[in-house]
């Protein structure tokens, strides 16, 4: 690809997808449940939010504004993302699983000491699909804040084939978001016990969302 072509698509793909996410989303007919108790929440302390990476379309839109901060990969889609994300009132951090881990971490777990909170796609940025990894867990135990495991579903829908099998709610699609009570980890487990948890946990809230969108 060339230069100029690099400059034009990453002048026009962050807006573009801004524009599209705030209309998609405000075309649903969305039901929350679990939301008014993670909110009382937030006033007093710092939460984690766990969303599999192909399930970020709706979360990302209903925190907004919410000065919440997420992990985005080094890569240029993530500083697609990272724009989009900044424009719909997130705070950003670059940083992935491998690349640049510790340093996004760390700048994370300063974040969440300060009483901020955050959200990290649990099995991102390139799976393999629905595994958690230690990450998100030794964030979260480090700085001493709850995990609050997020799902989603919709009833009229597009999932890409893309490894983690994106989820696109199409317009005025019945959507669910789901919030799970804010939990912390009994002391003495060992990670794979804890990420086996996690991993359970984020399957009962998007069973419950995958309910909520059949009614």
């Amino acid at each position: 690809m060339s230069a100029k072509k690099r400059k034009i698509e990453e002048k026009l793909i962050p807006p573009l997808a801004y524009y599209l996410l705030r209309a998609a989303n405000f075309s649903y007919r969305l039901e929350v449940e679990g939301w008014k108790k993670v909110k009382e929440m937030m006033a007093s302390e710092s939460l984690v939010f766990s969303c599999w990476h192909g399930k970020l379309w709706v979360p990302s839109y209903f925190l907004k504004d919410l000065e919440i901060y997420a992990l985005a990969s080094l890569s240029r889609d993530g500083s697609y993302i990272s724009e989009v994300l900044e424009r719909l009132g997130w705070g950003t951090v670059r940083g992935s699983s491998s690349r640049g881990a510790s340093r996004s971490l760390l700048k994370l777990y300063r974040k969440l000491k300060q009483g901020e909170s955050a959200a990290i796609t649990t099995d991102g940025p390139t799976g393999p699909l629905h595994q958690v990894k230690p990450g998100i867990i030794f964030l979260q135990e480090k700085a001493g804040s709850y995990l609050v495991p997020i799902g989603t579903e919709a009833r009229w829908k597009k999932n890409f084939s893309s490894w983690d099998e994106f989820l696109l709610p199409l317009p005025f699609s019945k959507t669910a978001l789901v919030f799970a009570e804010p939990f912390k980890f009994e002391e003495g487990l060992t990670m794979e016990a804890k990420q086996k948890i996690l991993e359970e946990k984020m399957a009962e809230v998007n069973k419950r969302a995958a309910e909520i969108v059949k009614k």
